[in-house]
């Protein structure tokens, strides 16, 4: 589970730098970079989380700083445990947890 969690953040650690190149027509480079620097940052602590199952967890990040949280979590406590480690982010201003308690998805 460990080579798991490490290949994943490894892979998001590498669209950020591929990412650069999307840049959209609506914001700068530099904007494009912080946003998709969150969002990299916020992927990879959940994925070495060990009481956090980040696989139906997604990751978006404005161009404000803010985060939007969306998917599963098996309990309170763990949409908890990822709010507060988005929000622990430097960049970030606010996050809206949409996050679902579906422990019925994780059996």
């Amino acid at each position: 589970m460990k080579a798991l969690k490490l290949t994943a953040s490894l892979i998001l650690i590498s669209i950020l730098f591929i990412s650069t190149i999307a840049v959209g027509e609506n914001s700068s480079v530099g904007e494009f970079v912080k946003d998709s620097a969150i969002t990299t940052q916020i992927k990879s602590k959940i994925l070495v989380a060990k009481d956090i199952d980040s696989l139906h967890i997604k990751v978006d990040t404005d161009n404000n700083g803010i985060v939007v949280l969306t998917g599963a979590v098996k309990s309170a406590e763990e949409k908890e445990r990822v709010h507060n480690i988005a929000h622990d982010v430097d960049g970030v201003k606010k996050v809206l947890n949409n996050l679902k308690i579906d422990p019925a998805l994780f059996n």
